[in-house]
């Protein structure tokens, strides 16, 4: 159960160092590059958990403090009123993760 979440949660951090010391060091490019991995890391967390095995309704609450980080991020670091844009945003993407994949189970397979 936790192999999945320490993986997800490593890579998140290891991302997030890494866009802090390219911005400090003006490498636009890489900044941009490794900002639209955290954004499509935060926005599909709970897909991103199903296919490293663990189960996306752990993301269901982190999913809302993500999303306001990263409203917060696209908003200056101000606060602002999209930042709430982020948070729903996350929050019916993980609905919807949640609900499709509730769905999509393997079909067992009969001997006969």
């Amino acid at each position: 159960m936790w192999k999945p979440i320490l993986t997800y949660t490593g890579v998140f951090v290891t991302l997030f160092v890494a866009h802090i010391i390219a911005a400090a060091n003006d490498f636009d490019l890489i900044f941009r590059l490794i900002a639209a991995m955290i954004t499509i890391q935060t926005l599909f967390a709970g897909l991103i958990l199903h296919w490293i095995g663990g189960k996306c309704i752990h993301a269901r609450y982190p999913v809302i403090a993500l999303g306001a980080g990263l409203g917060w991020a696209y908003a200056g670091m101000q606060l602002s009123w999209t930042i709430l844009i982020w948070v729903f945003a996350v929050v019916i993407i993980q609905y919807g993760t949640e609900k499709g994949l509730k769905y999509n189970r393997p079909v067992e397979q009969t001997n006969g």
